[in-house]
């Protein structure tokens, strides 16, 4: 109370003051026509400019939800179109389905940390093992392949990128299947090489390259890049090949989370090849 009476005594005549000047104001406006027509006027005015800019805002914040939702359908359309190319697999969306032969789920997450410039470059994403996120699985885009998660807590998950020494992928050449190993050697973030295709391989500078479908982690037929290059030194069974990614790792934002649901039994019957096998 002896808070609230020296807070009046101090400053009481201003809110005295301020007072009379509203109540003058609210006689003005409501007794005189012409000044009122101003004053509503002008208070449009101002409430339009300031609820279009919370408007704004709001839209803004909410672009947040909109893109994860997004994200969300873009999940299904890539699962589809991976069902197109791969008949003999079925991806599905939900652990929920029942339908015989699930195999893949994507599930989609956001990048809230991405490295590009060191030899050995990681992703964070904002899902974890609350999200049914686990250690080993590999990480995607619609337009290429982004790695594979290494660490998983409940919310967040850390993994290699493909632009990783030690990131390993089993690929192939889309027009003949022969297969190889694709990694990441340094340099330049767009260019990554491709190992263990023999010299009686036909090769051509623009070939597809895509995964070959070898592994538990990821389904074949996802796109990796084109060939740009290629060479076969003296002596050598095998050629040099350069392949150019064919997504952008520096422009990264949501990505999807592969699922193998049939994982434990692919791994029983087969090795995986490259790092994969060490990073489950």
């Amino acid at each position: 109370m002896q808070n609230l009476l020296y807070f009046l005594y101090k400053y009481g005549f201003v809110l005295l003051f301020l007072s009379l000047e509203l109540l003058c104001i609210n006689l003005v406006v409501n007794y005189n026509p012409h000044q009122n027509k101003l004053f509503l006027k002008s208070s449009n005015q101002v409430s339009g400019w300031v609820l279009d800019k919370f408007q704004s805002v709001t839209q803004y914040f909410g672009l947040t939800k909109v893109a994860e939702e997004l994200a969300a359908e873009n999940a299904q359309l890539l699962r589809q179109n991976l069902e197109t190319q791969n008949p003999t697999e079925t991806f599905v969306t939900s652990t929920t389905d029942t339908i015989h032969k699930q195999q893949f789920e994507l599930v989609a997450a956001k990048v809230i940390n991405n490295s590009i410039t060191g030899l050995d470059n990681f992703i964070t994403l904002n899902k974890g093992a609350a999200d049914g996120i686990k250690k080993g699985l590999g990480v995607i885009q619609s337009d290429g392949l982004i790695g594979i998660l290494t660490d998983v807590n409940r919310n967040f998950s850390r993994g290699v990128s493909i632009l990783h020494r030690d990131c390993r992928i089993s690929a192939a050449l889309s027009r003949n299947h022969f297969f190889g190993t694709l990694h990441w050697p340094g340099g330049d973030p767009r260019i990554v090489q491709l190992e263990d295709i023999p010299k009686h391989a036909d090769l051509k500078i623009g070939d597809e390259i895509v995964t070959s479908g070898y592994s538990a982690i990821f389904p074949q037929g996802l796109p990796l890049g084109k060939i740009v290059d290629f060479s076969l030194s003296d002596g050598s069974n095998f050629y040099e090949i350069d392949v150019e990614l064919s997504n952008d790792l520096s422009k990264i934002n949501y990505v999807y989370v592969v699922r193998n649901l049939l994982k434990g039994e692919q791994i029983q019957l087969q090795g995986d090849t490259i790092n994969e096998s060490d990073i489950q």
